[in-house]
């Protein structure tokens, strides 16, 4: 019997009795327009986490709707996961998305989470590493605070300690290091044995906190990765598809993986997708052995409707004019806030690419805690203004359709309410 009306939806995030206390009635979102939500109240905001940070192209992209709504028409449902009738689209996509990739990342596989799709680079690795008769050759390397996703594989690749805290045991050997210690995760290579690890994964941009990787540590860990016959997975789920100014932090810099994922920003949210791109070496060695199969997979994977969304995400981004504006617009908006850094000294540290802002905020006192960084999210919306944090950082990543005047207004919204909460202490 449903005892409370609020406890229908178990959300995925937060806990019963936050949303018995509170409910959703009032703030559950029922309308989307450009870059802006408007809640049951008829309140509107500004919404700088663009939904979960994939809806890249904002709530009004018709090229999206319309390609869409012709799809679910004509064909809508299809499956790749078993049999050989994929449909005509999946196809062309798999083609016109490869084409946007760096040689030799020719080769898509198709999933419908970030999740998914990272649990599926591990898979492959160890996959190929079957095929080749390196059986020992299982356990993967990444980043503590790294965040690959939830579940299975992919949380025990995430770094998160609550994560692991409350959800293990899960998934064995998998190993984490400190971030960007590239001492450390030589140290690591050599202490668990590098003929024993079939894989390292890192974004190349952490979620978490948004931390960028120092300069020139992606090429060094490519090298580490080359000298070992190691796979380098690269998880871009949040960095792809513009969200820096570029449709992949890895190719900009020069360094390939050997796997890439791709998430979020690939249909702008309007329908679920992922990918898996895997060089031509991975996929020449996974098909080598045609009594071998790589059974992975779920039955909305392909989807038709995700296939032309992400064709037209693609057609959108082809001229390059927004990836040029998500650049000028997002070093705009680290400018202003590290001007107002001055007169607000919680502000301690402003980074990022692109679109993708981290804004750390620290007392003399020390770091706020969850207590205060929620008064902070919650005077943001106050102002009009969602966005979301992690750990105590706050995270901004609004649709790269952001126009000048609402990146201006971006920053006002939040300066204006870090003001508000600047004396209260923790």
């Amino acid at each position: 019997m449903l005892r409370n009306e609020h406890d229908a939806l178990w959300h995925n995030s937060l806990t019963p009795r936050t949303v018995r206390d509170g409910g959703f009635d009032a703030t559950a979102v029922v309308h989307g327009k450009g870059c802006r939500l408007q809640d049951a109240a008829g309140n509107w905001y500004l919404d700088a986490r663009a939904a979960m940070w994939n809806t890249t192209l904002g709530y009004s992209c018709d090229r999206i709707v319309d390609a869409v709504t012709e799809q679910l028409r004509r064909l809508p449902v299809a499956q790749i996961i078993r049999y050989d009738e994929p449909a005509e689209v999946s196809l062309r996509y798999a083609r016109r998305l490869v084409a946007e990739l760096p040689d030799p990342l020719n080769h898509v596989r198709f999933g419908s989470t970030g999740s998914q799709m990272t649990s599926a680079a591990v898979l492959m690795s160890r996959f190929v590493r079957k095929v080749r008769g390196e059986t020992q050759r299982v356990k993967v390397l990444a980043f503590t605070n790294g965040y690959h996703g939830t579940g299975g594989l992919a949380g025990a690749l995430t770094g998160e300690r609550q994560m692991h805290a409350l959800q293990a045991p899960l998934a064995p050997e998998v190993h984490h290091v400190r971030p960007w210690d590239l001492e450390a995760l030589e140290r690591a290579v050599e202490r668990r044995g590098p003929e024993n690890i079939t894989a390292v994964i890192v974004e190349p941009i952490m979620g978490t906190d948004v931390v960028p990787a120092p300069e020139g540590a992606l090429a060094r860990i490519r090298e580490l990765c080359d000298r070992h016959g190691i796979h380098l997975i690269a998880d871009e789920v949040t960095t792809g598809f513009g969200r820096t100014g570029a449709m992949s932090v890895m190719a900009a810099q020069g360094v390939l993986p050997d796997m890439l994922v791709l998430g979020k920003g690939i249909t702008s949210g309007y329908f679920p997708l992922a990918a898996l791109a895997c060089s031509d070496a991975v996929f020449d060695e996974a098909v080598s052995r045609p009594e071998y199969t790589f059974p992975h997979g779920c039955t909305a994977d392909g989807h038709p409707a995700a296939m032309v969304a992400g064709l037209a995400v693609l057609e959108e981004l082809a001229d390059g004019v927004l990836l040029e504006r998500v650049r000028t617009t997002g070093a705009e908006i680290r400018r202003r806030l590290r001007a107002a850094a001055a007169e607000i000294p919680l502000i301690h540290d402003v980074r990022g690419e692109g679109l993708m802002i981290g804004v750390e905020l620290r007392r003399e006192s020390g770091r706020p805690g969850e207590r205060e960084m929620a008064r902070i999210r919650d005077a943001c919306k106050a102002a009009g203004l969602l966005l979301t944090s992690t750990n105590n950082t706050l995270v901004l990543m609004p649709p790269l359709v952001l126009a000048e005047e609402e990146a201006i207004e971006l920053v006002e919204r939040l300066t204006s309410a870090l003001r508000t909460v600047a004396g209260h202490g923790s």
